[in-house]
């Protein structure tokens, strides 16, 4: 089974946690609001690592799929709130919520689902304190991108972890807790998911910079343009290239000006991948520990 394959396959086992849930949300407007978040499919990519994660330390997807449904309700917030804060009108090729039921109800939106999360966590408390921290820190990183936090590399990567690699943090972490992981195994996955999202964020800047709208399901140059900050951008302009002059070309002319900043970002990325495997390097072998690393892989080559 390859990567795509095996995404497909945990997909469904955390879609078949959900339709519960969405039950009796009052008002209706509400209901279909949230409804139409969850069903925003990504490749639920973080829910995979929550199964893996399980399995790689004896347990069992199944058994880990209330969890990663959890994270997953987080991540789907997350998204409704990114697009409010971005004004964003597309998200994965459909319209925002913010655009289709107003930002009010959008707020809202991301307050039932961050709730929905907390209930199915629930079933193991053991989960909520690492959701309660990816919340946190994701919350932070949304108001450091505000005030212009990060400047070089370092700043950089602080935030990459608050918006982005504490949740697969906290991916790894509940997968190993449910999965009987013991304080050593739960502590690497850990640091292996911080890292594996750090990554995930560095691949989203570089494709900010070389994708097209119509082959990522939502705008390009938003980081250009909206100020915000990107590894890309970032060590473009270290490197002596305007924002000015960034912001006149066109994707295919950005592509050639920033180069060097894409390969950085790129060797960055795998930097960050190396860091995650090495959290992992003493937990035995087997498939799920395999398709782990295939899985940082595919993050780190994605297209989309």
């Amino acid at each position: 089974m390859d990567i795509e394959e095996l995404l497909t396959e945990r997909a469904a086992l955390v879609d078949s946690e959900l339709p519960v849930l969405l039950e009796n949300i009052k008002p209706p407007e509400l209901g279909a609001a949230v409804a139409y978040a969850i069903a925003s499919k990504g490749k639920r990519i973080r829910p995979a690592l929550v199964t893996l994660a399980s399995e790689a330390v004896g347990g069992t997807a199944r058994e880990a799929s209330f969890a990663a449904a959890s994270i997953e309700l987080i991540h789907s917030s997350s998204l409704v709130l990114d697009d409010v804060i971005d004004k964003s009108e597309k998200r994965r090729g459909r319209d925002t919520i913010h655009k289709l039921w107003g930002t009010d109800m959008a707020l809202l939106t991301v307050q039932i689902l961050a709730a929905l999360s907390l209930k199915i966590a629930a079933r193991d408390p053991r989960l909520i304190h690492a959701i309660a921290d990816s919340l946190f820190y994701m919350g932070e990183g949304e108001a450091m991108e505000l005030v212009d936090f990060a400047k070089d590399k370092k700043g950089y990567l602080d935030l990459a972890f608050r918006k982005t690699g504490s949740l697969f943090g906290s991916a790894a972490q509940v997968g190993a807790v449910v999965g009987g992981g013991n304080e050593q195994q739960i502590k690497g996955f850990t640091g292996f998911g911080t890292h594996i999202g750090i990554a995930f964020q560095i691949r989203d800047d570089i494709l900010d910079c070389i994708s097209r709208e119509e082959d990522l399901g939502k705008p390009v140059k938003k980081d250009l343009f909206m100020g915000r900050p990107s590894i890309v951008i970032l060590d473009a302009l270290n490197s002596g290239i305007s924002i000015e002059r960034m912001m006149k070309c066109n994707n295919g002319e950005l592509m050639h000006l920033v180069s060097d900043s894409i390969s950085y970002a790129e060797n960055t990325a795998r930097e960050e991948f190396e860091l995650a495997k090495g959290h992992i390097e003493e937990l035995d072998e087997s498939l799920a520990k395999r398709k782990l690393i295939e899985l940082g892989e595919y993050i780190i080559n994605r297209s989309k």
